[in-house]
Formats: C-alpha cells, structure tokens, sequence
C-alpha cells in the first residue's frame, strides 16, 4: 500500500502487485495455475490493478493538501482555510474623457459604446464635469475576459446624459479569463499576507483578494529623496490596480494603511485639489471605514495598456500551414495573458502573462514563436523585433511605467515567412 515517510508518499507499481500477489498464492500452493489467460491469473491481474488504483487515489488525497501539488477542487479547499476563493473571468478597465456642459453629472453605471466591435462598457464611479467642460473617469467592459480597446475606440455614448456631448478613452487594461490553478495558486500564496505586519505585504495581499482585481503593485518611496527613480515621493505609498472597483479597491487599501504614510498620488481635501499631476488613470475614493465610522480619502492609479508592437520573419523549411502566421499571433497574445501553456504541466517558462511595469525583452517572444514552430519541423526565426509603434520596432527592451501593463493584440503583430 501507499506509505508516507519522512521523504514524502510512496506507491507501488502495478508489476510490484503482480509479484507479490502471485508469490503469496504459490506460497498457498506451488502448482497453482497463475498465467495470465487462467481464471486465477486474471483474478490476479484484477486484484492488483485495484490496489495500483487505490494507491493512486491515496497519493491524490495527500498531495491535495499541500498549496504546491493541489489542483481543481484540492486547490481551491486549501485557499478557502484562507478565505481566498477562486475568481471568475475579470472585466477590462478603460480611462475615458468626456466633453461637456459644466456641472454635467454622468451617473455610475452610464454605458459607453466601441465603435469597432460595439461592445458595451459602464461608467465605474459618477463623473463631474468640470468648468474646463471636460473631465476623466474609468469605464469597464460589460463582458467579462480579455477584451481590448484601443486608444479611441470608445466614442459612443450608449446612455444619453443630457449635457454630455461626447466622450474618448485611452488605451485600456485588459481583464481576464477564469483563474486557472496556476493563477489561482499564486494569487494564495500572495493573500496569505493578509493578517501580515508588513504593510506592503498585507495591503498586496488585501487588494489581491477584491473581487475582480487581475494585478496590484504597490511601491514605497523610504529614502532620502525627494522623488525615487519610480517617480514616487518620499514617505508616500503608490498603488496601482487592475480591475476591480473603486469603492473596494478603497476600502481595502484604508483597512491595511498605517498612520503616517503618504498616498501618491497625493490629493488635497482642503482644497479638493490633486497636488501631483496623476493623468488619466489617477483615482480618489471616499472611504467610510466600517468599524469607527471614521473617513478618508485613499488615492491609487489605475494600470492603463501599453500596446506592444511586433514584427517576426520567418525562415520556411518544409512545409508550414497556411494560417502559419495567425497560430504565431494567437500564441504571442496567449503568452502576454497566462495561456500559452494552460493545461499543460510543462515547466521552466515564465508562465504569468505580464505584469504591471513588467519589462517586455525580445528573448521572451521567442518562446511562443518556437512554441508554434517546433510542431512543423525544421522553421526558424530570423529576426525578431518589438517596438512602440509599427515599423519602429527593434531590439530594445520595453520598459513600461509604473502603471502601464504592456499588452499584445494579433492586429500589432507583423508576420513574414521567406521561402
């Protein structure tokens, strides 16, 4: 039977039964007809192939116990001891502009349009329009996964708002599918912090665990300069969060802040005014602590998409599919997002999609682009180049800001197979 020793769980193999069951019968009886095609031989066979099997479900149920060996349902039991659960598939995050009359109020909840897909998206909080007859919100996408929008394309108003005259986003933070095991696993070990002392830790881990949040970085500015190289002031704390929704994003950042610690960015209430400049994608939330009754104003960015331009040539040897180039987009895209690899028990590559202010180097393409390759024999990759833009791409890696999340879609990336 399965044994469990200071090394861990052992089985037996199926030859393993075999032998032992048939040297306990003979030692009943030497003549006992045992050979496999003989009543008594197939009872053998049978015998040991369910203890094989039952050895197999012992080691399923031990493994299912520890974080790093636990799948399906296992998994998510252990993340429940935690109270972390597994999250459903996250919505896409897009910064908008709207133009209008002064004093226009465009309640939560508004819906704004693509023009190039006409999928919906919703206001995330109210949005004031101010006396410069402009102002900037975030809107999500009403379907849930990893829908893109680029700069631009959300121009249509799908509520009308008497006031409000037209409205444009910046390019959006895609969201994600339904968490698989490995996300999932990560996303424990990380809210684990929750109960921590170190506040970095334990605020991490308490925007990880909100509801529709894909990503959180928080930096700490703890030295003697006046800006750190992240752009960060000194004694601040800079948030920035993919998905989720302002009011718990808030409320989970005032219940992990410690006195004393600056928000960057930094807003005065006295003045309702923001004392740095955050763009588009600066956040405040009046927040109603739950226990004292106490308020404050917690202030973060939202992660906005930095679109990665790709350019790959090809070198032909034998022969290669007619979508060849389509396979080669759909697994540079699949990379950026955690599936390249989804199901599979491959190990060795970084297998986490990217993350926010996550540099993007060439060399990391190479792995979808040979992924898809390797299936048809001997094509090779000549060159490999990424840029900002299409036609400027090169060698460099991309660094992206603290708040920007690079992202992939098939349209960015530029395909050439040479004979």
């Amino acid at each position: 039977m399965a044994e469990i020793t200071d090394q861990g769980i052992t089985g037996r193999s199926l030859n393993e039964y075999l032998g032992d069951i048939e040297e306990r019968t003979l030692a009943i009886d030497p003549d006992w007809n045992i050979d496999p095609d003989s009543p008594d031989g197939l009872r053998i066979g049978i015998e040991a192939e369910m203890l094989v099997n039952l050895d197999e479900a012992v080691i399923a149920a031990y493994r299912s116990k520890d974080p790093d060996s636990a799948t399906g349902e296992g998994l998510r039991n252990i993340g429940k001891i935690s109270g972390i659960r597994i999250k459903p598939a996250t919505y896409s995050v897009a910064p908008i502009t709207v133009i209008g009359a002064a004093g226009t109020v465009i309640p939560q909840g508004s819906q704004v349009r693509s023009r190039i897909d006409n999928t919906r998206w919703l206001t995330t909080a109210p949005i004031i329009i101010s006396v410069s007859q402009s102002a900037t919100g975030f809107a999500t996408c009403a379907t849930p996964g990893r829908v893109l929008a680029s700069a631009g394309e959300l121009n249509i108003i799908g509520t009308p708002v008497a006031g409000w005259s037209s409205v444009t986003n910046s390019e959006a933070a895609p969201g994600d599918e339904a968490e698989s095991d490995e996300v999932f696993r990560a996303r424990r070990d990380r809210s684990v912090a929750l109960a921590g002392s170190n506040m970095l830790d334990n605020m991490i881990g308490s925007i990880a665990n909100v509801p529709g949040v894909t990503d959180v970085v928080v930096l700490e500015n703890d030295s003697v300069s006046p800006v750190d190289a992240d752009g960060v002031p000194v004694n601040c704390l800079a948030v920035i969060v993919n998905g989720g929704t302002d009011a718990d994003i808030g409320l989970a950042m005032y219940q992990k802040k410690n006195p004393g610690c600056g928000m960057f960015p930094r807003y005065n209430q006295k003045t309702d005014a923001w004392i740095d400049a955050p763009g588009a994608n600066g956040v405040k939330v009046e927040v109603v602590s739950p226990v004292t009754g106490n308020t404050a104003v917690m202030t973060f960015q939202r992660a906005i998409g930095l679109p990665v331009f790709v350019a790959v040539n090809v070198k032909k040897k034998g022969d290669l599919p007619g979508d060849i180039a389509a396979e080669i987009q759909q697994a540079i895209v699949a990379d950026s997002t955690k599936g390249l690899f989804a199901g599979e028990t491959t190990t060795g590559f970084n297998r986490g999609g990217y993350d926010i202010g996550e540099v993007v180097p060439v060399g990391r393409l190479y792995t979808p682009v040979n992924k898809v390759l390797g299936k048809y024999g001997d094509s090779y990759i000549v060159t490999l180049t990424i840029g900002l833009s299409a036609g400027t791409q090169g060698l460099t890696p991309i660094q992206p800001t603290i708040a920007q999340l690079a992202t992939f879609e098939a349209a960015n990336i530029a395909v050439t197979v040479t004979p």
